[in-house]
């Protein structure tokens, strides 16, 4: 079924798009285009919606006990760290965790010798980093010159942004030439996002305005001027046990995991 453009347009800039429903049902809302790829909420959270949404998540007690639904917890944060520090480090180096949450990643950045800072856009997750990490984190990239950053970071991020675009050139200008980006979300064409369709708890989470694909956020990485565009297929694990390693690796190994990773080149 073919639909008219609704409250809010795709991101990409092509006059040839159409929109189609993503979903037959769950969350109906969502709008797929047929020249991009991507799909998106026909109506985003107004501002407001959103400083409450994160308001909520971002309380003392969700953040102590790693039940936001907004952070990854601690042994996401020490994968993603150690695979920040080996992959895509240099002694020198800076890196930017941009949407850090509480500051878990940075924390841990931080403690492996990395010279690492952060971006969040809720003021009580700020205040919680500031209070029980010892360090502030930035609000937005407005604070940072051109060509700072070595490295950025954006783990389960980019589904949250509601300028897509503009954030992502944003992100283009803050690294460093021949700098990277790292970038996780969750997989549209995963194994449990094929099987729930709109009952997907990615897609029922009111936060979440993309879901991407690979060929959708290599779209969108490109026209933000990314080149050299490479998908991680066995990125770090989120959770710990044997049996989840295995279950990760495996789907990984099937390009059906439910996470997808991307890292992207700033030209020289």
């Amino acid at each position: 079924m073919t639909l008219e453009v609704g409250m809010m347009q795709c991101p990409c800039v092509s006059h040839r798009k159409k929109l189609v429903q993503a979903f037959e049902e769950g969350e109906i809302d969502f709008r797929v285009c047929t020249e991009c790829g991507i799909a998106f909420r026909e109506r985003f959270p107004s501002l407001s919606e959103l400083e409450e949404i994160y308001r909520q998540a971002y309380v003392e007690e969700k953040i102590g006990s790693g039940n936001t639904n907004q952070e990854s917890g601690g042994y996401a944060a020490r994968s993603y760290a150690e695979f920040i520090r080996r992959s895509l480090w240099r002694t020198g180096a800076r890196v930017l965790d941009y949407g850090a949450g509480s500051g878990a990643l940075v924390e841990r950045l931080r403690a492996n010798g990395v010279e690492a800072s952060g971006i969040e856009f809720s003021s009580d997750a700020r205040r919680f980093c500031r209070e029980k990490r010892g360090f502030s984190l930035m609000s937005n990239l407005d604070e940072v010159p051109n060509d700072h950053f070595d490295t950025v970071s954006m783990i389960e991020v980019v589904e949250h942004l509601t300028d897509l675009q503009g954030t992502l050139v944003q992100l283009h200008r803050v690294i460093a030439p021949d700098g990277s980006l790292l970038v996780t979300t969750p997989n549209r064409k995963g194994l449990r996002a094929r099987i729930e369709n709109g009952h997907w708890r990615e897609a029922q989470k009111k936060f979440h305005l993309f879901l991407f694909d690979w060929p959708s956020l290599k779209f969108h990485l490109e026209a933000a001027g990314f080149h050299d565009l490479r998908r991680v297929v066995f990125s770090p694990v989120q959770r710990p046990g044997l049996k989840t390693l295995v279950a990760v690796r495996l789907m990984q190994a099937l390009r059906v995991s439910g996470t997808l990773s991307v890292i992207a080149k700033r030209s020289k």
